[in-house]
């Protein structure tokens, strides 16, 4: 079965045809417990490693670019606009970059969250998203989110280069 197909199932609750459906019950039943379903959040977990995986290729190959115009925009052969007009490109790259990011970085937290939920409502005997959220939101590391440092370092690279320009170099 598809990755892709899991994850449809598991949100439609349709994840286990096999089973009895909760809902299906007689009232006069004992109240239904959660269906424990280890290889369905690990199916879950492998597909938010691997949109992981890719956001951060993306967004490398786009920071690297922008990097290499960049560093570009500084050969002597150049004239004038042509260094301003690269650097401003390159910048406008990265922000791309960061922009794309983002936009990964949403699907990537609705895994996550959905992970959790799994957890907190015992449908699993894991609890990876749980501990990950833990450590990974201790003290100052809440502060220094890569989206956060992607983001001030765009603010910082975007001083750099209206520094230049304003100084003609």
């Amino acid at each position: 079965m598809k990755d892709s197909q899991v994850l449809h199932d598991v949100l439609a609750g349709t994840d286990n045809p096999t089973l009895p459906r909760h809902d299906t019950l007689p009232s006069s039943s004992f109240p239904p417990q959660p269906q424990i379903d280890d290889e369905t959040y690990l199916k879950i977990w492998e597909i938010e490693q691997g949109h992981t995986n890719t956001r951060w290729t993306v967004a490398t190959f786009f920071l690297s670019v922008s990097f290499a115009i960049f560093g570009f925009s500084f050969q002597e052969q150049l004239r004038q606009p042509l260094p301003h007009v690269a650097r401003l490109s390159g910048l406008i790259i990265y922000w791309f970059a960061y922009l794309v990011f983002s936009r990964f970085n949403i699907y990537t937290d609705f895994l996550r969250t959905y992970l959790r939920e799994l957890e907190a409502a015992q449908r699993t005997t894991l609890d990876i998203q749980t501990r990950a959220r833990a450590l990974m939101r201790g003290g100052s590391r809440r502060r220094l989110s890569a989206t956060r440092l992607l983001f001030y370092f765009g603010m910082v690279y975007a001083g750099g280069v209206g520094t230049l320009w304003w100084l003609g170099w």
